[in-house]
């Protein structure tokens, strides 16, 4: 298994660094009532094999990344 590590994005960063390379998509509530903003990061990928990538803010704070690859 390959790892990639895509160090452009930091747990805790704030919204406003990639604001503008984001498209919202939803908003979701977790089982405590928390809300969460789930943005499409619409930015230059410098990984090649990464196809997508998801980023997740509470607060316009980043809680949580998802990273989606390309099928070989």
């Amino acid at each position: 298994m390959e790892e990639i590590i895509l160090n452009q994005f930091c747990i805790g960063d704030e919204f406003a660094l990639n604001e503008f390379e984001l498209e919202y998509m939803e908003t979701k509530t977790d089982k405590n009532g928390i809300d969460y903003d789930y943005f499409k990061y619409t930015g230059n990928l410098f990984n090649e094999k990464t196809r997508e990538v998801i980023l997740v803010y509470n607060c316009d704070i980043l809680r949580g990344v998802f990273i989606f690859l390309k099928a070989e």
